[in-house]
Parts: C-alpha cells; sequence; structure tokens
C-alpha cells in the first residue's frame, strides 16, 4: 500500500488551484475588456473603477482609451506603493500591465458586432451584468483587482469608512464628472449600471442562497420543534442560551430550511407562538436534506 503523503497532496492542490485561479482571473479581464469595448466606450457610459476615468480623460485627450487605462493604471500602483508598501503594490502589477492589453486586443473583436438597432437601456444591463460578472470572477480568483481599489482602500483607511461605502462614493464622484462631461441622462444609464454590476458581483462571489437558517426564540419550543422535525422533516438543533439582561435561561432553535419552506415555516411558527422571536440568515454553502 502506498504511503500517503501530506506535502505531495498540498502542492497538488495548490497547483490545481493556482490554475483554477489564474483561468478565473483572466475570464475576468476578458469579460470586463469585451463589457467595456461593447457598451462602456460605444455609448460614452463611464462603467466603474479606473477604466472609467480613462474612459473620461480619454474624451478630451486624442489617445487610445487602452494607453491611458494603463498610465492610470500605473498612477494607482505608485500610489499603492508609496502608502501600502512593496506587497500591496506587486499584487496589482498583473492586471496593471495585462488588462490595457485585452482592452485593446477585444476591440477589434467588438467592432466586428452590429448591435446599432438593439435598445440602449438593454445595453446597459447587459454592460452592468458583464462588469460585474468580470469583477465577480477576478475576486473569486484571489488576485487583486488593481487600479481603483488603492483609492476605495485610501478612503477606508484614512477616513474610516468601509470598503464598500469607499467604493460607492468614488464612484459616484465619476458618475457625477461624467454628467458634465456626457448628459446627465448617459450618468444616469451609468448609475444604473453600477447597480446591476454590484448586484451581480455579490451573486458571483458568494453564490444564490437556495436556504435559510432560522433561529427561533419561543415559550412553545417542543411545539415549534415538533413541526418542523416532523411536518417539515427538517433537523432542529437547540441551542440553550441566557437573556443578557435578565440572566434567564432561553432554548434557541436552529433550523436550516429551503427558501422554498421559508414562507410556511415563518408563518406556522406565528401561529403556534404569537410573541416568537426569530431571525432568519441567508447561507449558501449548505447541502440540506430532508428527513423522510
Amino acid at each position: 500500500m502506498n504511503n500517503f503523503n501530506i506535502n505531495v497532496f498540498i502542492e497538488k492542490l495548490y497547483k490545481k488551484k493556482f490554475g483554477y485561479d489564474l483561468f478565473l482571473f483572466i475570464m475576468g479581464m476578458l469579460i470586463s475588456a469585451l463589457a467595456f469595448n461593447l457598451v462602456f466606450n460605444k455609448y460614452d457610459i463611464i462603467p466603474t473603477g479606473s477604466s472609467g476615468l480613462s474612459l473620461l480623460i480619454s474624451k478630451f485627450i486624442p489617445v487610445d482609451v487602452s494607453i491611458i487605462i494603463l498610465v492610470v493604471g500605473l498612477i494607482c500602483l505608485l500610489i499603492g506603493l508609496i502608502f501600502f508598501g512593496i506587497d500591496y503594490a506587486v499584487k496589482m502589477l498583473i492586471i496593471t500591465l495585462i488588462y490595457p492589453f485585452f482592452v485593446s486586443s477585444t476591440k477589434l473583436i467588438t467592432n466586428l458586432i452590429d448591435l446599432e438597432d438593439t435598445s440602449l437601456f438593454l445595453m446597459i444591463m447587459v454592460g452592468g451584468v458583464m462588469n460585474g460578472y468580470a469583477t465577480g470572477l477576478i475576486r473569486r480568483s484571489g488576485y487583486n483587482p488593481g487600479g481603483f481599489c488603492v483609492l476605495f482602500d485610501l478612503v477606508h483607511k484614512y477616513f474610516h469608512i468601509s470598503i464598500g461605502l469607499a467604493t460607492i462614493f468614488v464612484n459616484m464622484i465619476l458618475i457625477i464628472a461624467s454628467g458634465f462631461c456626457f448628459g446627465i441622462e448617459n450618468a444616469m444609464y451609468a448609475f444604473i449600471a453600477l447597480l446591476v454590476s454590484s448586484y451581480i458581483v455579490d451573486r458571483v462571489t458568494i453564490g444564490i442562497s437556495n436556504n435559510k437558517v432560522f433561529y427561533i426564540i419561543t415559550n412553545k419550543s417542543l411545539e415549534v420543534k415538533e413541526y418542523i422535525y416532523d411536518r417539515l422533516h427538517y433537523d432542529v438543533t437547540v441551542i440553550n442560551a441566557k437573556g443578557g439582561y435578565t440572566n434567564s435561561k432561553k432554548k434557541v432553535l436552529m433550523s436550516v430550511v429551503s427558501t422554498l419552506d421559508y414562507i410556511k415555516l415563518k408563518e406556522l411558527v406565528k401561529e403556534i407562538d404569537k410573541k416568537a422571536f426569530f431571525l432568519v440568515v441567508d447561507i449558501y454553502d449548505s447541502n440540506v436534506k430532508k428527513k423522510m
């Protein structure tokens, strides 16, 4: 029998994951570049991040937008080096150098696609979905997305604003600026694309929740537990808890339930105990199986 070598196993696993992450990263850059040329650059709609600023600058400077993206990326890289150090900057280097090439090369492809008769609103939705999907893939790959991420981190560090709020703040400034250059209508389209993109990013990064976890505090825990187990056929975990103010002992019922049974359980718990309190949370990595 061959001896199991944990070091060999980890090395193989790392190589496999490295190849998969690199594939996600490249696909993310490719889809982002396609969305940029197919929608945003074509219709003067500002996308998020450094590519949006580059598009804005390209309307005033007669230089290919891919070159401007490279220059803006290098400036962001320098800012990252100054404020966050060499390790941070190195992680930005790959996308800073490669993404402009993707933008330049995909422009040749998108020029062959005729979508002149397509609704502009539909194109904005498509662009938002593609951009969000691309960003989600890059995030899942674990690679640094580069560009304006350094600005988001700076705002977070020095103004103590969350990364999410910093992202919205910086991108909204960019969208407002685009309104002065391309008109209020284009700025509104850019805002719609931002909303769509943000939603898709979360769905790609963490997935779609098919299950809910219920935390139920009730004086009729036995009845609720029996209903969940006997009627809905889900497991129930009983957690011993203590009230923070009264120090009284309580029982918390926890059960992972399919989203399809969410309303049914919620309504039935209220029927059993109108004073019941429950907390419902989305979960993503759980295989829920009913008891038969």
